[in-house]
């Protein structure tokens, strides 16, 4: 298994199947990059660093400034340090049960908007960064009984729902969303430039490497790799047309350095990233 469970691989093995648990989390290493199976929704509460996730969806990034909520599923995380500063963040977990109780008796959000999404963000505020204060001191205290718990996060989820009725009516489950088809297509949109592999994609998908390029080949007609690839370069003598340097080129549509990039570009073009403008121009 090449991807880590979430909450389990946090929690004690008393805790695992608790509905609800606040986790402080840290993290020391310059960049940390994983893949990770969310088996409860998340709140991510960043208190320090940067972390970026990435999904089906699109690409997330969170600061200290905002608050995120997650739905269940695959997910690739990179976290960042900002400068010597460790990553830091309390992490809480729910299961669904939790989520629609407060959705459908408390907060009677209307379900009519059509467009669904699988996170919300949304900025910190004077309560919510309150709030994280209180949980900090109840988490140093150990006073955190499941209960409180229990309480603190209904409090938390009214407060966002009752403030962002807009946003949090999109949130849904990530599994019932779409179709596997459709999770290619997005996935495909909002991530080929991002510099993830194909087996990373898969997971993002939700499916098995094999699964992921039988189903692409059959949308697009061609292996996953090699499309990827031909789109990242068309996207590349693009950029250089418009002048691009091809030191940057590279990084800006997910090539992983500027050599291979470069034997790639001539292959697909004749010549090289430096000599593509000499040629075009008339």
């Amino acid at each position: 298994m090449d991807y880590v469970l979430m909450p389990d691989k946090l929690l004690t093995a008393g805790s695992v199947n608790a509905m609800v648990s606040f986790v402080p989390y840290v993290s020391d290493k310059p960049v940390v990059k994983g893949k990770s199976q969310l088996t409860q929704h998340m709140i991510s509460l960043v208190t320090q660093g940067e972390k970026t996730i990435y999904s089906n969806d699109e690409s997330i990034f969170i600061t200290s400034k905002t608050i995120l909520l997650l739905s269940s599923g695959n997910y690739l995380m990179t976290e960042r340090p900002n400068g010597p500063e460790k990553v830091k963040s309390i992490l809480i977990f729910f299961d669904d049960r939790f989520l629609e109780n407060i959705r459908n008796e408390s907060l009677k959000i209307s379900r009519k908007n059509s467009e669904k999404r699988q996170f919300v963000q949304v900025s910190k505020d004077d309560y919510l960064n309150d709030f994280i204060k209180s949980v900090q001191t109840l988490l140093d205290e150990n006073i955190f009984s499941e209960s409180m718990q229990i309480a603190k996060l209904n409090e938390l989820l009214v407060y966002l729902f009752l403030k962002y009725p807009e946003e949090f009516s999109k949130f849904q489950n990530s599994s019932l969303l779409k179709t596997a088809e459709q999770k290619i297509q997005t996935v495909i949109k909002h991530n080929i430039f991002n510099n993830l592999s194909v087996s990373e994609l898969a997971f993002c998908c939700h499916m098995s490497l094999p699964t992921f390029k039988r189903k692409f080949q059959q949308l697009y007609h061609q292996p996953p790799a090699k499309w990827i690839q031909q789109q990242r370069l068309i996207a590349a003598a693009d950029l250089l047309q418009k002048g691009s340097k091809p030191s940057d080129v590279y990084l800006n549509v997910g090539c992983e350095n500027h050599s291979s990039f470069s034997q790639a570009f001539k292959v697909q073009f004749g010549v090289l990233p430096k000599d593509y403008l000499v040629i075009q121009a008339p």
